[in-house]
């Protein structure tokens, strides 16, 4: 397990390693009867890490982790309450964020990993992505997945419609759900973290940030 502060927008991350892990007295009923309706194994295990990390990331001031269920909001974004909080998976790791009092949050783990020749030409531009190099094409698609959970899009929108050019650009889909938001201004990081991996969070940045 590790907690860490993303410094740009204020946002705290929790890695955890999804084997051996078990529920304890840590989801609510309405979760625990989720949780023990998955028939894979690994959908299940990567489901429960995810929350986990979540809940001990909410639950930092010692509030019962089964009281803080993680539902939806409109955007089909997770979130407990009024807390947004976002939450990722990728090859034995989780990974949760959370951002105190943001509206605008999503975090994404990716494995760096041999891909198709395809996927480079299909998800980045040359500008973008000059070759296909797999830790620079995993560190950019982490973040357009990060950035499609904040909009609460997901795969809904084309990747790319969110150019990460230096600064993030958006274009159709993308561009449309942040004009409907209200056009926040946000911050934007990447980590090498686990060894092998990227992390990416865009979150809520008041002072302005990348854009």
């Amino acid at each position: 397990m590790t907690t860490e502060n993303w410094a740009p927008a204020g946002t705290r991350t929790m890695f955890l390693e999804v084997q051996g892990l078990v529920p304890g007295g840590a989801l609510s009923p309405a979760e625990a009867l989720r949780y023990a309706a998955f028939r894979m194994e690994k959908r299940r295990s990567e489901w429960l890490a995810g929350r986990l990390a979540a809940k001990r990331l909410l639950a930092a001031g010692g509030e019962d982790p089964a009281s803080l269920e993680i539902g939806m909001d409109r955007y089909g974004r997770p979130c407990c309450g009024d807390r947004l909080v976002s939450i990722s998976h990728s090859n034995g790791w989780a990974l949760a964020a959370w951002q105190p009092g943001s509206a605008f949050l999503g975090a994404d783990l990716e494995k760096v990993e041999p891909r198709h020749p395809a996927w480079y030409r299909d998800y980045f531009s040359p500008a973008e992505l000059p070759a296909p190099d797999p830790s620079a094409a995993t560190r950019l698609w982490a973040l357009k997945e990060a950035m499609m959970k904040a909009l609460g899009l997901g795969l809904m929108a084309d990747p790319l419609d969110i150019r990460a050019e230096g600064e993030i650009r958006l274009s159709g889909r993308a561009l449309a759900r942040y004009e409907e938001m209200g056009r926040p201004p946000f911050a934007a990081e990447t980590r090498q973290f686990p060894e092998g991996f990227w992390a990416a969070v865009v979150a809520f940045n008041g002072g302005g940030g990348k854009r």
